[in-house]
């Protein structure tokens, strides 16, 4: 039986893979008559199952064998079903030969043999073995029987000339039609052009759209190769490819099949394992196309689908019968839900291929069930194999809506590998457009005198964040350091950035408290109302900042919207909590002062250091924030980095080295 999907697809006559198959066009049961200077040799012929040398002698008595017409089945002519040997015998007089007496010779006569799909044939003219099938040898083996041509010779005087038809099926095929499908006799020249014909008839009802549909399947699959090599995060073309691939091999080995390249037996395992990879890596690409979360579902039908052929080969036949239908069904069942629910979910593309894939998946197991139950005589087998013709060339019904399938795919791959192209393109064009905005957020010089010496370090997870820093130097000497991190990514994130640096930049007041506060206000106002601008990020947006005034005496005034304390040296600072930027209006930030000394260092950095994460999942924290906290600015950005970084790393160092700012013990010492 042929595998859903692959088999059908591809094998285009699947009941003619079985000796039990109706024949292409049923032969007159009239006495031979001539066309076109041949006969067709219908019978009545003898007939017996079984087998002896001896059956082949011309003196052998057959006139106890029962009699039978080429062109019916056996089973209408009264015999049960057999399987292995049986032999056919046909006595020509003289005057049934006289037609052809007007040849040059009688030595130009031939004879065409034509056997139903597998059946092996040895033909014996007068007891003399005059041709045979590839398979019909000492240890015969099942192959697909084309047509074949044996001499004919003429007895000396002009005598009975005694056919006999030696046949042969392997020991697991039940014979109810019959192996020997027609013989014609007739001149060397119309055998050749009835042989050509012949061969002709095979290819149009048996190759030509396998091969058709496989060089389909190829094609889509260098497509797949193509569009996963232009983008590799997306893995659905490589399956895709896969899939196609597993089917132009199945189409590939049936077509060696029916050029009598491979066995039957090899055949049959080729086939089975190649249907059942199909079924499996379809459902890979599948789940990859529309992203389903049904991971372990997917995965128990695939390891199951795999196992099935085993059942085949260690013999149990029967069970696996019923667990190929099954399988089948079940595949097609579930992959019609993933598509159903990536639709219903708002894939438009698995929209698509909804309706062409139920209707394959359902053209593929009723040809599959109808097929079966005609083999168990549950159907008559004039409901098996339906075929469809395009001129000479016949079709099956899963050749015919799998191509449509086939089709569906291309149309929706290539919409889907443009539309991801240009959406690429457009991120593409905002991350260049955000990285020339938070060129201006992050400095590349920072100032420096003779009072503090300043580092820093930005390392960018990828794209473009919300970090952002500034450090401006003021008319009396002191600096006002900002660091702060904006909600979101790409280039809304970077364009608020910019909004609150340009402010800060233009604001008049440079107290840290008053800062915040105006930075506040400036958000609110910046970021639109949900759903006014469809074009603009329309989640709220918010901001942690951080703003410290250092004085070149070693003051320090701190005011802290939500972001992390800075580091003095190696020790976290206690700063009053306050709400992030951008969450309420009219809101008052507390402002707190330190007292810096002469060689401490002051370290502003941002979340991305504290949140880093390892491969076991695990935070680098405060802990070890802590324990670097009063190292170089690079340093501790590039420690965050090998820990595992998962957003973007700011850290900003300032060294005091006024000195004007005394050490507190030294104060202390004074004051004592």
């Amino acid at each position: 039986m042929l595998c859903v999907c692959a088999g059908p697809l591809l094998a285009q006559n699947p009941a003619a893979s079985s000796p039990t198959a109706q024949p292409t066009a049923a032969p007159s049961s009239e006495a031979p008559a001539a066309i076109h200077g041949v006969i067709d040799l219908d019978g009545p012929w003898r007939f017996q199952i079984g087998d002896d040398p001896a059956w082949a002698d011309p003196g052998f008595d057959d006139s106890k064998w029962q009699t039978v017409t080429l062109g019916q089945t056996l089973t209408d002519q009264g015999i049960d079903t057999y399987s292995g040997y049986a032999w056919y015998r046909l006595r020509l007089q003289p005057q049934q030969l006289a037609q052809f007496g007007n040849l040059p010779d009688n030595g130009s006569l031939a004879l065409l043999l034509t056997s139903n799909s597998v059946g092996q044939l040895g033909a014996y003219v007068n007891g003399v073995e005059s041709g045979h099938t590839r398979g019909m040898t000492d240890h015969p083996s099942m192959y697909q029987s084309p047509p074949f041509v044996v001499p004919w010779t003429q007895p000396p005087g002009g005598g009975p000339v005694v056919l006999a038809i030696r046949t042969w099926a392997g020991p697991s095929i039940p014979i109810r039609h019959g192996l020997l499908d027609r013989v014609e006799l007739g001149s060397q020249d119309d055998i050749a052009d009835r042989l050509a014909l012949a061969f002709g008839r095979q290819w149009n009802q048996h190759v030509i759209a396998g091969m058709i549909v496989t060089l389909m399947f190829l094609f889509v699959a260098g497509l797949g190769a193509t569009l996963y090599l232009a983008q590799r995060h997306h893995s659905e073309y490589l399956w895709l490819a896969l899939m196609c691939l597993s089917v132009a091999f199945t189409g590939g080995i049936e077509t060696a099949y029916q050029q009598t390249a491979l066995p039957t037996s090899v055949f049959n395992v080729l086939e089975l394992w190649a249907g059942r990879i199909f079924m499996a890596v379809t459902l890979e690409f599948i789940l990859r196309f529309t992203a389903s979360p049904s991971r372990r579902a997917v995965r128990i039908v695939q390891i199951s689908v795999l196992v099935l052929p085993v059942v085949s080969l260690i013999g149990l036949e029967q069970t696996y019968e019923y667990l190929s239908i099954t399988a089948e069904v079940v595949f097609c069942v579930l992959v019609t839900v993933l598509l159903y629910r990536a639709w219903r979910h708002g894939s438009r593309e698995a929209g698509v291929m909804l309706v062409p894939f139920f209707l394959a998946a359902t053209a593929d197991s009723v040809d599959t069930i109808l097929d079966w139950a005609a083999s168990k005589h549950w159907l008559s087998e004039q409901f098996a194999s339906h075929r469809f013709h395009l001129g000479p060339i016949e079709f099956s019904t899963g050749a015919v809506t799998y191509t449509i399938f086939l089709a569906s795919i291309i149309a929706v791959i290539l919409y889907r590998f443009v539309s991801v192209s240009q959406d690429e393109q457009r991120s593409a064009a905002e991350i260049s457009a955000a990285r020339s905005v938070q060129s201006l957020l992050i400095p590349t010089q920072l100032p420096s005198n003779k009072n503090f010496m300043l580092e820093s370090a930005y390392l960018p997870a990828s794209g473009v964040g919300g970090d952002f820093f500034q450090v401006l130097p003021l008319k009396d000497d002191s600096l006002l350091i900002v660091v702060g991190d904006v909600s979101g990514k790409g280039l809304q994130a970077a364009m608020n950035a910019s909004t609150l640096v340009g402010a800060l930049r233009n604001e008049l007041a440079h107290d840290p408290a008053t800062v915040l506060d105006h930075l506040n206000r400036v958000l609110l106002g910046a970021v639109p109302v949900p759903g006014k601008v469809p074009e603009l990020d329309a989640v709220p947006c918010f901001a942690t900042c951080l703003c410290a005034r250092i004085y070149p005496d070693g003051t320090m005034t701190v005011a802290n919207a939500g972001h992390l304390s800075p580091y003095r040296d190696g020790r976290e600072m206690e700063l009053a909590p306050g709400l992030p930027l951008g969450v309420i209006a009219d809101i008052h930030y507390e402002q707190a002062t330190y007292q810096l000394n002469h060689g401490e260092r002051v370290i502003f950095l941002s979340d991305g250091v504290v949140e880093a994460t390892n491969e076991q999942g695990e935070l680098f924290g405060f802990e070890r924030t802590q324990q670097v906290s009063n190292e170089p600015a690079r340093y501790i950005a590039q420690t965050a980095k090998r820990f595992g970084q998962n957003d973007d790393i700011t850290v900003v160092s300032l060294y005091v080295a006024s000195r004007t700012a005394h050490r507190a013990n030294e104060e202390a010492v004074a004051a004592g």
